[in-house]
């Protein structure tokens, strides 16, 4: 790679949104695809674009099936602080504003998810040092921030609960994985002796994610649940024979998303859930996007029985800014899917249905099902608006995640009225 390239992928592998692992991204594909949507972007608005092309590409997959059903929900514990301090009613005018997040020393980092009131902001720092691949963990509480370090090395958290608890892993020796929880400032190794990652908890402290099963192939995961983070693992089972993917989300009354595909490499991703109680899962229909059927679907998050991603339908003749994704939201409760209006490259979703994410021109952007709306920078933020949205609160009030300028990579903290 060139200069130029080698810039953009030391600043993609920091801040790449894949569980613990070795990549499984041809980076300069990446790199090139970023290029061509930017157009005459600077190199580190390129940066950004990448990120979203990497967000869309990049999906663990899982192998095997046994039948067993996913166990009921656990009885949700007493929040270990008080509740979040009240926020603003009415109704949901799109008026924002941004503020960087404190980070203590280097002030680069990201935002990596949050918790559905808003309260719990998670974050990562960037590597210390040129190739290296030890990264600091930060958990903020409102203004307040702490330090979190887990062993190994590609850490990263990815969900908190209302009650302050995170899940995620980090990369062990050779290709293995672990996954961990942290709970009142105390790191906690998840039960199970193979290789994985935690990737979403419920405030019933149901936590979700993936376990490797060849070893030295880490793309070939399983979805799992752990009950609790004192439980064994347990195994979902499959569609079917040959399904691959991982576990994305968890809703608050145990439903469980997978990102899986049928474990062949033409096959694209597809949603599937697992309801309480129920002894196999279901394969939501791919959703309908103008022009016709989708070709794929990328599920992002589960809150309040809405499945939110992005879809896709390959055109005849490809537009200069690439294949158009549409955010798509389903209600699980009756089915329904619905194209919101607007572009969505990456990013999450909340318990209103809505997304939050990479917008159109690599500007991060909230889309409701009535509009479309551009985030703002914070005050005296010199340089492009590029950046992303991984956390998104239930009532639209609060977001996390990042913006990039430069070389600048900062947390950021998005408020809403």
């Amino acid at each position: 790679m060139k200069i130029d390239d080698e810039r953009i992928a030391d600043r993609l592998r920091w801040l790449d949104d894949e569980p613990a692992g070795p990549p499984r991204i041809d980076l300069p594909g990446a790199i090139r695809e970023a290029r061509r949507r930017r157009r005459n972007r600077r190199v580190a608005a390129a940066g950004a674009a990448a990120l979203g092309v990497l967000a869309m590409a990049a999906l663990p997959a899982a192998l095997g099936g046994d039948g067993r059903a996913a166990p009921a929900p656990a009885a949700s514990p007493r929040p270990s602080m008080s509740s979040p301090e009240p926020q603003p009613t009415g109704p949901w005018q799109g008026v924002c504003g941004a503020e960087l997040l404190p980070v203590p020393g280097d002030p680069r980092a990201a935002v990596t998810g949050g918790d559905p009131d808003g309260r719990w902001l998670l974050g990562r720092r960037a590597p210390q040092g040129q190739g290296r691949t030890d990264f600091g963990l930060l958990i903020w509480e409102g203004d307040r921030v702490r330090e979190v370090e887990l062993p190994g090395s590609m850490q990263r958290l990815t969900d908190v609960n209302r009650a302050g608890m995170a899940v995620g892993s980090s990369s062990g020796t050779g290709t293995e994985s672990r996954a961990w929880a942290v709970r009142n400032g105390e790191v906690i190794g998840l039960p199970g002796e193979t290789s994985g990652g935690a990737t979403a908890v419920n405030d019933a402290g149901r936590i979700v994610g993936y376990r490797n099963l060849v070893p030295g192939k880490p793309w070939i995961q399983r979805p799992v649940v752990w009950d609790s983070y004192r439980s064994q693992p347990v195994d979902l089972p499959l569609p079917g024979p040959g399904w691959e993917g991982t576990a994305v989300d968890i809703d608050e009354d145990g439903t469980i998303l997978a990102a899986m595909s049928d474990g062949h490499p033409d096959k694209p991703a597809r949603a599937v859930v697992w309801r309480p109680g129920a002894a196999r899962p279901e394969v939501l229909p791919l959703p309908r996007v103008p022009g016709g059927t989708a070709d794929r679907f990328l599920p992002m998050s589960l809150a309040g029985g809405w499945v939110t991603g992005t879809a896709e339908r390959d055109p005849k003749v490809v537009p200069r800014d690439g294949i158009p994704s549409h955010p798509v939201r389903i209600d699980l409760r009756t089915g329904q899917a619905e194209v919101l209006k607007g572009v969505l490259w990456a990013g999450t979703g909340n318990g209103r249905g809505w997304l939050a994410g990479w917008v159109s021109d690599g500007v991060p952007g909230v889309i409701t099902d009535t509009r479309s709306i551009k985030l703002p920078v914070p005050d005296g933020w010199r340089g492009e608006r590029q950046g992303s949205v991984t956390s998104f609160s239930d009532d639209g009030r609060v977001l996390g995640g990042k913006l990039e300028s430069d070389d600048q990579v900062r947390p950021v903290r998005w408020t809403c009225r």
